[in-house]
């Protein structure tokens, strides 16, 4: 190959080279950050602000999140302003004044789960509310996670509460079977007891030179005590089983009605006093009742019973009960006006009729007719019927 040849090929090389780098504008890596939380809430229950969410599963670019090494809270405090207005915050002010809270370790974040949770993601965190700051102080949190390589998270949409005064919670909680529902009842929410506050009033003694300070109660003494409960929830689990709420909207009356039972299994009941507010304002749990659904409940007496007699056997029919829990009949029989009644056949819930062959033409006979159920409950006898074979003319 000649000089100039190679020359021209060396070229071309460079040429090709330098085209396979021109892919376009360099474009600037993404920094993984984690997402933000998205659904933080808080409420008050009793005298604690209880915080509600979801920790994020990814980076704000849709990668796995994986572990989260680290869970900071932050919380402000502020002197609250007219009753039921709250500031609103960007994320940014309140990362101005905010002061840490509290920090927990990745490891420990499984003792913050939730109780009866989904997914092992949903997280709540308990926060008392200091003696000092109820009816005075308005408090917001929000939170930020970590990554294992300590990137931060923004701090999710700041939540704020005014730290009221607590609701009692409801007391003796009672729970009765009936033989459609398990009633529960209890009696309101006990209510914190404030002593009026003493001032000190100059009262002359006469015959006195100087007054001597008397303490009495003021007229218009301030009041910390919440205002009226709008209702009450009523919440019940069974073994293994995390507690779930059973009415729909809050109570009104100190009583419910639970139909949604099965006998045979033991449940647990508690209320709470509730005001539905934005945050909701919760009692702490009443005290628990468990009580043991028994079916003692017999099947109603069968009706309609009546006796037809033929040849040699006395006919019986009746109206079939319709209970859910029907398992079957019991025939009674004796002789008619003597002795007591004796078990002539057992039959199933499907069968309204029966056939008495073991009787003698000459006699007349009482019948009387139970049902029971599942559970072995008999009712009481039906009213009674005789009957007697009927005699067949001659030829």
């Amino acid at each position: 190959m000649s000089r100039r040849s190679s020359s021209l090929l060396f070229f071309s090389l460079l040429v090709a080279l330098a085209d396979c780098g021109k892919k376009g504008p360099i474009e600037t890596p993404v920094m993984r950050i984690p997402q933000a939380v998205e659904d933080l809430a808080v409420s008050q229950r009793g005298s604690a602000c209880l915080l509600t969410w979801t920790a994020p599963s990814a980076y704000i670019d849709g990668s796995p999140l994986g572990e989260i090494s680290e869970l900071e809270i932050w919380l402000t405090r502020e002197d609250r302003a007219e009753e039921g207005t709250l500031k609103t915050w960007s994320a940014a002010a309140f990362g101005e004044k905010a002061q840490l809270l509290e920090s927990i370790t990745g490891d420990t974040l499984a003792s913050l789960r939730r109780e009866g949770a989904k997914t092992e993601a949903e997280l709540i965190y308990r926060y008392p509310i200091a003696a000092e700051d109820i009816g005075k102080k308005t408090l917001t949190f929000s939170l930020r996670v970590r990554d294992g390589k300590k990137r931060t998270s923004e701090f999710a949409d700041p939540v704020s509460l005014e730290a009221r005064t607590p609701l009692g919670p409801p007391r003796n909680v009672r729970a009765e079977v009936f033989e459609d529902h398990i009633r529960l009842s209890w009696e309101g929410q006990v209510q914190p007891k404030e002593e009026p506050a003493l001032v000190m009033m100059p009262l002359v003694i006469p015959m006195i030179s100087s007054p001597i300070d008397v303490p009495v109660a003021p007229a218009t003494a301030p009041s910390t005590t919440p205002a009226p409960a709008a209702g009450f929830n009523v919440f019940r689990s069974e073994e293994g089983n995390a507690a779930a709420r059973v009415n729909a909207s809050p109570l009104e009356t100190s009583e419910f009605p639970d139909k949604d039972f099965q006998f045979g299994r033991t449940y647990r009941y508690f209320v709470r006093a509730v005001v539905e507010s934005k945050p909701l304002q919760e009692s702490d749990d009443s005290e628990v009742v468990e009580v043991a659904a028994k079916d003692a409940f017999p099947p109603a007496p069968p009706s309609g019973l009546t006796t037809i007699g033929g040849p040699d056997f006395i006919a019986l029919s009746w109206e079939g009960n319709r209970e859910p829990d029907l398992a079957g009949y019991r025939v009674w029989r004796k002789p008619a006006g003597e002795g007591e009644f004796t078990l002539a056949a057992s039959l199933t819930a499907v069968e309204s009729s029966f056939s008495d062959k073991e009787v003698e033409k000459s006699r007349r006979y009482e019948y009387a007719i139970t049902a029971l159920d599942v559970t072995g409950n008999e009712s009481p006898k039906s009213a009674a019927a005789i009957g007697s074979v009927r005699e067949m003319p001659w030829p």
